[in-house]
């Protein structure tokens, strides 16, 4: 199909002024003259678009935004009025800028090197020359940490349509049924109440089968009196919420009751004491501190948590393995302490957190106890 060029429509959040500019602040601190960004979830941060194939270029003075024909009539739809951005519609990105030259006298070009795999990389080098391609990695999702109200509210809906699957799944759930009949029914009563869909795999696990963190549900039949673990999350308007339950169908143990008792803890001890810009190492401790004490730190071999967005799992990573990730302000966080004991069985709890001035807000709230069905 012919390249074209099409017109923008309608207005957009300011938030998206502050994330523009301190991308051309990053632009300008690794010596480029321009960004692409072709992460997806990046593209959306930026123009609302919510298609899978789509570029943005990003210059001091303009933006050029790529989609192809597909696209044409939902971008007229969907995508922001940014100032100085112009529309392309191609199927062939880099023969279309080195053909059109559309960046003008723009030499050197930055990529997303986290995210673009080399080889693409030394292919679009070797189209787009004599313009200098290089990497510029971790250079524009910092910026999407933080949310704006309407994207917070676009989490908290996700939240909620989880939370109501989750009360709906307890009555649902009975012995001699298999995980994967009732993973089956999680998605398709979360998408029956509004989900777009699930962010991530469904994890439903059930005895000896919680120990592993994230094993996919299995054909495995739920006995009475066993652990069930419970992860999953929804999303709204292309933002993602999930949490994890952990229950007992029966009577639990005086062990799996004082253990979910310190997950609960753990989480409690992090969610008290976190700040905005706090490093991720350090809120990590605080929750693995109180496992540590009760003698099972060798069990939570997992991170404490990380972001959630568009990707439900964004930066920053809350671990104890490294100590360059910052809490920000307005990051809605996921909390889910954990541990896995071998031949036993496995617990953990998850929530979603909003990072705000004075410390946070739980936008879900587990169970002080565990529940038992």
């Amino acid at each position: 199909m012919e390249n074209k060029f099409i017109k923008i429509p309608e207005s957009y959040p300011e938030l998206i002024n502050r994330r523009l500019q301190q991308t051309r602040f990053t632009i300008e601190d690794e010596k480029l003259e321009a960004l692409v960004i072709s992460h997806i979830p990046n593209v959306r941060y930026l123009t609302n678009f919510s298609g899978v194939s789509a570029f943005l270029f990003v210059s001091q003075d303009e933006l050029h935004f790529v989609t192809d024909d597909r696209y044409e009539l939902q971008v007229e739809r969907e995508l922001y009025k940014l100032p100085d951005m112009k529309i392309h519609i191609t199927r062939d990105v880099w023969k279309y800028l080195a053909d059109t030259k559309f960046l003008g006298k723009i030499t050197s070009l930055g990529f997303e090197a986290d995210r673009m795999p080399y080889s693409d990389a030394v292919e679009v080098r070797n189209v787009i020359r004599p313009m200098k391609f290089k990497p510029a990695p971790n250079s524009f999702e910092p910026f999407t940490m933080p949310k704006d109200k309407d994207e917070l509210q676009y989490i908290q809906k996700a939240a909620d349509i989880a939370l109501e699957t989750f009360e709906y799944i307890k009555k649902f759930i009975k012995p001699g049924m298999t995980e994967i009949e009732i993973e089956n029914e999680i998605a398709y009563y979360a998408r029956k109440i509004g989900s777009e869909g699930v962010p991530f795999h469904i994890i439903f696990s059930s005895g000896i089968n919680t120990v592993y963190p994230h094993l996919k549900a299995t054909e495995k039949k739920i006995k009475k009196n066993e652990v069930i673990m419970i992860d999953f999350g929804c999303t709204y308007n292309g933002f993602a919420a999930g949490i994890t339950r952990t229950l007992v169908l029966g009577k639990a143990t005086k062990e799996q009751k004082v253990i979910y008792n310190m997950i609960y803890n753990a989480q409690e001890a992090a969610f008290k004491n976190l700040r905005p810009g706090m490093n991720g190492k350090i809120l990590d401790g605080f929750a693995r501190e109180v496992i540590e004490k009760e003698g099972y730190g060798e069990f939570f071999k997992t991170n404490l948590g990380h972001g959630v967005g568009i990707s439900y799992n964004e930066k920053p990573i809350i671990t104890f393995r490294e100590d360059s990730q910052m809490v920000p302000e307005g990051c809605v966080l996921a909390l889910e302490p954990g541990v896995y004991i071998p031949n036993k069985f496995g617990i953990r709890i998850k929530d979603n957190i909003v990072v705000n001035r004075n410390g946070a807000v739980k936008i879900t709230n587990s169970p002080k106890e565990i529940i038992q069905l």
